[in-house]
């Protein structure tokens, strides 16, 4: 190649080129880096270096990992602290809501209970029991980021986009899946991470033939993984075989990213939530971290919750339990009913939710007849016809509004009935107008 044809990008293809020059004209390595740099555009090596690292910090997104770690007392009485604040820095190419989108962070591998705290931080919500569990949790994470950085993937969320993957369904060595989706179009790659004693040569080949039954490809980058790099071997597989070689050849330019040792950043106290550079910047109070309520709001009274995690709520007054195995008893019955995915999703989150209430009110008579208001139990017979359907969501109805005072966990249950009442009906409806 003719190297007055080659005009370098970056200081070490500078310093390249200049090595080039010295040998092809004999000269200095000072005058050689002088005619490198005017090549590349620049008046000298000083200049080239200033500008370069000028673009190059232009292009790096720094981006905060923070997760607060506790031990409980007795755990091991020669710790000098019982827990702390973690912070891990990995750098980017694109602001993190380019890289992931604020609501599909916990639903990628190696953000699960993340979430997008401001646009330059992600805080892991729950207290971790160690921190060497927190440490291992922020590195993951930061293979996780970089993984999205360089691929431009995103975690699926969405039922559409599940059920485009829906093929990978019986894939040999399934293990540590997670599923991923090309924002720029249709394509999908399933990442499988198995352990590696799990990946000898006949399972990697019965996996090549698993997928190529099935019209897919799979392919085996020169990449870390993100799940546990070092144990596992990462499969890339997908229905689209120009997407799986353009991912596998950038992943191929990841450099591995162990668990920093020794720790780069520093270490606060448990509790002690962080406030990004960012958010400084912008002058920007934030909320703090969600943790458990204590005392009664509006008709209603906080359970659960931990640190990270806000409490569920509940009428403050107890349904008496003869109300309860009647509500059960049409709760299970109405889980059999036909409905949209989205609702029967509402109706089983709110059976859910009435087990649980039943069981916090009547903790004392703890035994078949409370254990099994909501679920299990003799057998029931189904609701077959709409009418019926509609008579026992009106009795489900009056039993909540009876049993229960006004509050709104009260009025989401009433809602979530109105919404179940209205799409039967509205069914019901559409059958009638057809038969006309």
């Amino acid at each position: 190649m003719n190297i007055a044809s080659i005009q370098p990008s970056t200081v070490d293809g500078i310093k390249q080129l200049a090595k080039k020059i010295k040998r092809e004209r004999n000269i200095n390595h000072i005058e050689a880096l002088t005619l490198a740099s005017r090549q590349a555009g620049f008046e000298n090596f000083v200049h080239a270096r200033r500008q370069l690292a000028a673009a190059e910090g232009r292009r790096v997104f720094p981006v905060f990992l923070s997760a607060h770690w506790y031990m409980p007392r007795g755990t091991n009485p020669e710790l000098e602290r019982r827990g702390g604040r973690e912070i891990l820095q990995v750098n980017l190419s694109r602001p993190l809501p380019e890289v992931v989108a604020k609501h599909r962070v916990s639903a990628a591998r190696g953000l699960g209970w993340f979430r997008m705290e401001y646009a330059d931080h992600l805080e892991h919500l729950t207290n971790l029991t160690s921190i060497e569990d927190a440490r291992e949790r922020l590195t993951g994470a930061a293979r996780s980021l970089r993984f999205m950085d360089v691929t431009g993937l995103q975690p699926a969320t969405t039922q559409r986009q599940h059920e485009a993957m829906r093929p990978m369904d019986g894939f040999p060595s399934k293990d540590h899946s997670s599923e991923w989706f090309d924002p720029t179009g249709d394509g999908w790659i399933v990442l499988n991470e198995p352990y590696e004693q799990r990946s000898n040569m006949a399972n990697h080949a019965e996996c090549q033939a698993w997928v190529a039954k099935r019209g897919m490809h799979m392919l085996v980058p020169s990449w870390e993984g993100i799940y546990y790099p070092g144990e596992c071997l990462p499969y890339l597989v997908s229905s689209d075989a120009a997407l799986l070689r353009r991912i596998a050849t950038v992943l191929a330019t990841v450099a591995p990213y162990p668990l920093p040792n020794p720790w780069p950043h520093e270490t606060g106290v448990c509790g002690d939530d962080y406030v990004s550079p960012l958010r400084l910047a912008d002058g920007k109070t934030r909320k703090p971290r969600p943790g458990p309520s204590y005392r009664d709001h509006k008709g209603a009274t906080p359970y659960g919750g931990r640190p990270g995690i806000r409490s569920s709520w509940r009428p403050s007054k107890p349904m008496a339990l003869e109300l309860h195995r009647q509500l059960g008893d049409l709760m299970q019955r109405l889980s059999g009913v036909p409905l949209s995915w989205r609702l029967g999703r509402k109706l089983s989150t709110q059976r859910s939710l009435l087990e649980d209430w039943a069981l916090a009110e009547h903790r004392n008579s703890h035994g078949p007849s409370v254990d099994d208001l909501y679920y299990g139990g003799p057998s029931r017979p189904d609701l077959v016809t709409q009418p019926e359907r509609l008579e026992a969501l009106a009795k489900a109805k009056a039993l909540v509004e009876r049993g229960y005072n006004e509050c709104k966990p009260r009025h989401d249950l009433i809602a979530t009935l109105d919404a179940v009442t209205a799409e039967i009906a509205a069914t019901t409806e559409r059958k009638a107008s057809a038969r006309r």
